[in-house]
């Protein structure tokens, strides 16, 4: 079965399972509290959902202990990744996270092979389009091509 006949479909190889899913990243205006973040994303329903959180200690050496906080900081961005369903729902999300809490969000149908111990490896974007912010209607939905709403 080639890539053009398993369209959106995961294939099973000796490796793992390869195929395309959406890949949404979403950087917020300002870093939001979880809950906040967790609400604004849910304009995108239906996607694995990964919180990009700052590092504890970003200068220390490898190895050195870490203090653990005594606040969670705040969500700087988001990564959404899944099957693409309904792409208009996905365009109405992303207008509505751009209206408000996000700064700029790349999206694309990226390829990907997971291993049979569930990591997975992403495949490289082939071409990048920039469209301005109000333009979410005219992201399409080709293979390995991201679209920048800044």
């Amino acid at each position: 079965m080639t890539d053009s006949q398993s369209h959106g479909q995961p294939v099973k190889t000796d490796k793992g399972t390869r195929g395309h899913e959406l890949d949404i990243h979403v950087t917020f205006a300002h870093p939001l509290p979880e809950a906040q973040a967790l609400a604004a994303l849910l304009v995108l329903d239906g996607f694995r959902v990964e919180l990009y959180r700052p590092h504890p200690a970003p200068t220390r050496p490898a190895g050195e202990p870490i203090e653990e906080p005594q606040i969670t900081p705040d969500i700087p961005s988001a990564r959404l990744t899944g099957p693409l369903r309904d792409a208009e729902a996905v365009r109405a999300g992303l207008s509505a996270l751009l209206g408000k809490d996000a700064r700029y969000v790349e999206v694309g149908v990226r390829g990907f092979l997971r291993s049979t111990m569930g990591q997975t490896d992403w495949m490289p974007w082939k071409l990048n389009k920039v469209l301005k912010r109000g333009e979410a209607g005219k992201v399409g939905f080709e293979e390995a091509v991201r679209y920048v709403l800044e």
